[in-house]
């Protein structure tokens, strides 16, 4: 019988304590055995880290890295940089996967013979649970136009296997939010080959503190930030994908130019508004909320931020 590949699962931890046995639990009884799973502790106040302890004493396989609070991309670099298996995965500590969540990257792996399984997952929140296939993709090789089509809406690490190497060789951007937007199409730019599994093995579970359910002035300029650098590299070396990215950006630069002042930093508006005056895209498309806010921008900047800042002053 061959030896089964080592993967590392890295999980970064911080003040989950609520949700982080579920997710352990998870990982545990996984049906592919040959695991490390780093728990990565970045500071947390609560008791994520007893938790972590007491679950390594009861798995080998399980390690346990403390560090100072430093954020969400430093602990999973710390834990990148810790792995020793062939394949890489990754998993939010409050989030959950399926028995066969690695199983089934592993074989796709194999069988195809490719660096990077892409696959489905399921979105769950307090409408239910509903299942995310982002693509039509077939099951099987894809080619790397398709996955970068992949990355334009799906940068998130937790629904992919990776050959380690890979990512090691791109570390996340420290203090910056969406880490993962900022590097995937770079993985994905190194890597020669790539599959699809439709299938949904990983339960991502919305919650209120989420960054996606953040409309700071930070989270909006580094959502927007690190999807138009990857806009820009597909302009210059995938021109296909980056007419199939247009109608995504416009709203990422429409979102930009609503909740982040015009000072915030000058020159990510600057982008997000040539974005907004340029975009080959027919407003009629968009959702009405955002065929509003283009017209707006279109006809009045200054007039469109008055409209936007007493929106916001109403919605809080």
């Amino acid at each position: 019988m061959t030896e089964q590949a080592l993967v590392s699962i890295v999980v970064p931890v911080y003040n989950r304590h609520n949700y982080l046995a579920e997710c352990l639990d998870s990982l545990m009884v996984q049906t592919y055995r040959n695991l490390e799973i780093i728990l990565v502790d970045d500071g947390s106040t609560d008791d994520s880290l007893a938790i972590c302890q007491a679950y390594a004493k009861k798995d080998t396989r399980i390690k346990v890295i403390e560090q100072e609070n430093a954020g969400v991309a430093t602990a999973r670099n710390t834990g990148v940089q810790a792995a020793t298996g062939q394949y890489l995965m990754f998993v939010d500590s409050d989030d959950y996967v399926t028995k066969n969540y690695c199983e089934l990257a592993v074989n796709a792996l194999q069988e195809n013979q490719v660096d990077i399984c892409c696959m489905g997952f399921v979105d769950v929140d307090s409408k239910g649970q509903q299942v995310k296939q982002l693509r039509d993709f077939s099951a099987g090789p894809i080619t790397k136009e398709q996955a970068m089509v992949i990355s334009i809406d799906d940068s998130y690490l937790w629904n992919k296997a990776f050959r380690t190497e890979l990512v090691k060789a791109h570390p996340f951007p420290e203090n910056k939010l969406y880490e993962d937007v900022y590097v995937v199409y770079k993985i994905f730019e190194d890597a020669t080959s790539f599959c699809y599994v439709p299938q949904a093995p990983y339960y991502y579970v919305v919650r209120n503190d989420s960054i996606v359910a953040d409309m700071g002035a930070r989270n909006i300029a580094d959502q927007f930030d690190s999807s138009n650098e990857q806009y820009k590299f597909f302009q210059a070396k995938y021109p296909a994908v980056a007419a199939e990215m247009a109608e995504f950006m416009l709203v990422r630069a429409l979102r930009y130019c609503t909740y982040c002042p015009k000072n915030y930093n000058r020159s990510l508006y600057e982008q997000a508004y040539q974005i907004i005056k340029t975009s080959p895209v027919d407003p009629a498309t968009l959702d009405r909320r955002y065929q509003v806010t283009m017209k707006l921008f279109r006809l009045s900047a200054p007039l469109a931020l008055a409209i936007f800042k007493l929106r916001k002053l109403t919605n809080r």
